[in-house]
């Protein structure tokens, strides 16, 4: 069960960090500017478009070396293909050019977690997750969340996700992740409704979430909801890895 976890905190995480949006559409800049080609790179990061983007971000940078949202972009693109030495060198030029750009800090706290580096993705997380001027700080607390249940350290982790909370009521990934606090501390209950509660803030359910809501039911003698749940999330994901696994859980609570 633990793989399944650790998936749905990655997941998190992920959503956490966001592309964010061009900040002025591509028609309204000079063709061919710095500008211009970054606005074009993180249309196509949001898309999904990694080597398209990559192009055009690299070229952006070339015309305009402290680009900060060139530079942002290109990092993106490097954590998404797990090129995570490349995505730190960017993030720190990021933050040279401008150092209270606080998503350079929440998203370098999230690659030295991927990277397995505890104390420099605290260090950073928390700078970005205290600082004044950052508009969405429960991103950082959510990762915050996530890198401590990566850890192990559970009773931390549901602090972070409540603290963030706090501040926003209605973030899905905070709920799933202190659900997954609670279960590992074994307040099976308590984990079940946030997992619901994070269910209900989402325009569909999530695959993960749901899988993480199953095994909790499950484990609280809940057989039919939780076979509802994984036959929904089975249907729903297009992840092979996840789907396996989703097909042995229901096994396992159909007791084959």
């Amino acid at each position: 069960m633990k793989k399944v976890i650790l998936m749905a905190a990655a997941t998190a995480m992920l959503l956490a960090c966001g592309g964010g949006q061009p900040r002025t559409a591509p028609g309204q800049l000079q063709p061919g500017s710095a500008e211009f080609l970054a606005n074009e790179g993180i249309g196509y990061l949001n898309e999904g478009r990694l080597d398209v983007a990559a192009d055009r971000l690299e070229a952006a940078l070339k015309k305009n070396p402290r680009l900060v949202p060139a530079l942002n972009g290109m990092a993106l693109v490097h954590v998404y293909r797990r090129e995570f030495p490349k995505a730190v060198d960017l993030l720190n030029r990021l933050l040279q050019v401008s150092p209270k750009f606080h998503d350079a800090y929440n998203l370098l706290g999230t690659v030295y977690s991927e990277m397995g580096d505890y104390e420099q993705a605290k260090e950073k997380l928390l700078i970005a997750a205290n600082a004044e001027e950052y508009q969405t700080p429960e991103n950082s607390f959510a990762n915050l969340a996530m890198l401590e249940i990566k850890f192990g350290k559970h009773e931390s982790a549901l602090r972070y996700a409540e603290k963030g909370l706090q501040l926003n009521r209605r973030f899905a990934p905070l709920f799933n992740l202190k659900g997954l606090a609670l279960e590992n501390l074994n307040r099976l209950p308590e984990a079940a409704e946030s997992f619901i509660r994070a269910l209900a803030l989402l325009p569909a359910p999530e695959p993960l979430i749901l899988v993480n809501s199953a095994r909790v039911a499950a484990r609280l003698g809940e057989k039919k909801k939780a076979l509802d749940q994984l036959e929904q999330a089975l249907g729903r994901t297009q992840d092979a890895a996840l789907k396996a696994e989703i097909i042995r859980m229901i096994r396992e609570v159909e007791g084959r």
